[in-house]
Formats: structure tokens, sequence, C-alpha cells
């Protein structure tokens, strides 16, 4: 299929004689392509407006572009610092900080004897 200097009418022509209908407004013929064995297949009409399954966009529901808009939307203006108000600590979380905190203390107090006995073995050789 080489085209000649006039452009590729002579293709064009060549093609829809092929296809044995004359092409509409809009409409386009991709070329013949080759198999692996050798043989050609028959050129394909595409008719105007038509879009091919992979580029169709994706089905989105009006609650997921709603969602979408709005996270984009939440934006602060330019210099604004949103101050995150902590909730005050209830009576029980206050006691499980102060067991924690007493915790680690006695951790740290029985690795530093342990650690002090093991200098002073040591040491006393």
């Amino acid at each position: 299929m080489a085209s000649s200097g006039n452009g590729g009418v002579g293709e064009v022509m060549q093609l829809t004689a092929e296809l044995g209908k004359p092409l509409k407004e809009g409409e386009r013929i991709l070329a013949p392509t080759r198999r692996p064995d050798g043989t050609l297949r028959k050129p394909i009409r595409i008719r105007a407006g038509y879009v091919p399954q992979d580029e169709v966009a994706i089905y989105q529901s009006k609650g997921a572009l709603w969602r979408k808009e709005m996270t984009v939307t939440q934006e602060v203006p330019p210099g604004y610092d949103p101050v995150v108000e902590a909730k005050p600590k209830s009576k029980s979380a206050k006691r499980n900080e102060r067991k924690k905190e007493k915790r680690q203390q006695v951790n740290e107090n029985i690795l530093f004897v342990f650690f002090f006995q093991i200098y002073f073995h040591f040491v006393s050789f």
C-alpha cells in the first residue's frame, strides 16, 4: 500500500474500493495489518464519533464526584494555620498515662541497677 505523491488520496480510494462503500463524513479506515503468518487482515471501517473502549472514561457516581469536589474545596486560605484543639482527657486516660509513666520509671531503675551491678562486678576483678 505505497502512497503516491497526491497525499494518500489514491490509497483511500483503493481502501474504499476494497470495502465496497464510499466513506461517510467523519468515517475513517484503518489500514490492513499483517498477521504473523504473512497474510493481511481486512481494513477496518471506523464510524464517525466512535470512541475506542480503552479511551472511554470510567463511570463515577454523583456521590464520588461530589466527594472528590469537596476534598479539593476544603483547602484553607494562604497563611491560615488551623489550630487543632485536642479534647480534654478523661479520668481513665489520665490514670492510664500515669501508670505508663510509672512502669517506664520502674523499668529504667531496674536497668540502671542491673548495669550498675555488672559494672562493679567487672571492676572488682
